[in-house]
């Protein structure tokens, strides 16, 4: 395999032969008997969420090409090898200069690849444990993202209920579920009437990894859900279906993440607060439930981590609240 100690650019048009090809990979029976499976593809179809799988398969694109492919579903992984991989990190540090984090996020793609390419028998297990010992770059991250004050998630909701008509009723839903229960934006579209128990206000949810967590309704999130399902009615299909310009609604298809950030948004905007981020909303969640000492294990379930050092890093708390606690320690 012909490598080349520098980075192309990711491919211009990641809709094109690419995609078509992976669809046609990830829709049909794959055949695990030879080497004739492609392991980029084989990986792909091992991952749950389509986020992942979009960013993942332009990672392994690019790393496809820097090693000579077209792309990752024409590249020979089965050649992968320990110096390629450290070949391919040092050319993202040092004349990328990629951040240590975006150079983790492709050493760990490549280590899934070459995991699958093991399993499929194209790759040696002392060649799969060389390219598993490669150590990630060390991160330091300051936070990123917010938690919203007291006062700006009262003028948010606020600025929803001003709103009338059948959209703003679904998106004061939206809202109290993304601030008062955590969910990620990704999680709401996927969520149907049959996840809904609202005789005990309580939410079957699927989170990352295809793992199902149960979240409770406040009084005040049940009543805007409430309204929503008066309006909505109990039929199955999508909990919060699309709404068209006339204001039908249309069970058959769920809102997107992308249609999720621009309620959010239209919310802040009427509000007048500073600029926030869907993902904001779950932070505040995490935060106010530890500002008021609840056990972290107990917000990390609640979130759907796997463990707790996650959950940790959506505490947002401020420097006063650190040095208020600071205070009872004890000589």
């Amino acid at each position: 395999m012909e490598t080349h100690f520098e980075v192309v650019s990711p491919l211009p048009n990641e809709g094109g032969r690419s995609e078509s090809r992976q669809n046609s990979l990830l829709q049909e029976p794959l055949d695990f008997s030879g080497d004739t499976v492609n392991a980029a593809a084989a990986y792909l179809a091992e991952l749950h969420s389509g986020d992942s799988r979009r960013a993942v398969r332009s990672r392994l694109n690019i790393a496809a090409r820097w090693l000579g492919a077209a792309d990752a579903f024409s590249c020979e992984w089965g050649r992968l090898r320990y110096v390629h991989v450290l070949g391919f990190m040092h050319a993202l540090a040092d004349k990328e200069g990629l951040a240590a984090a975006s150079v983790n996020a492709y050493l760990s793609a490549l280590k899934g690849v070459a995991e699958t390419a093991w399993r499929l028998r194209q790759i040696d297990l002392t060649t799969y444990a060389e390219i598993k010992a490669v150590k990630q770059l060390r991160v330091h991250r300051e936070p990123t993202g917010r938690a919203l004050q007291a006062d700006e998630s009262q003028k948010l909701l606020a600025a929803v209920d001003e709103d009338s008509g059948p959209k703003a009723v679904r998106d004061r839903a939206l809202i109290a579920l993304l601030l008062g229960c955590g969910l990620r934006r990704a999680e709401v579209t996927t969520l149907r009437m049959e996840n809904l128990e609202r005789s005990s206000g309580t939410l079957r949810v699927i989170g990352k990894g295809n793992k199902e967590r149960k979240v409770f309704f406040t009084p005040e999130v049940a009543q805007k859900v409430n309204a929503w399902l008066d309006l909505r009615g109990t039929e199955p299909g999508w909990l919060f279906g699309r709404l068209t310009k006339g204001g039908q609604l249309i069970l058959t298809n769920p809102l997107d993440p992308a249609s999720i950030g621009r309620v959010v948004k239209h919310a802040q905007d009427l509000a007048k607060i500073a600029p926030i981020t869907t993902h904001d909303l779950r932070r505040t969640f995490a935060t106010r439930l530890l500002a008021k000492n609840v056990d972290i294990v107990a917000v990390k379930n609640l979130m759907g981590h796997a463990n707790v050092s996650t959950t940790a890093k959506y505490d947002r708390r401020s420097e006063e609240a650190l040095q208020q606690a600071a205070q009872l320690a004890e000589l």
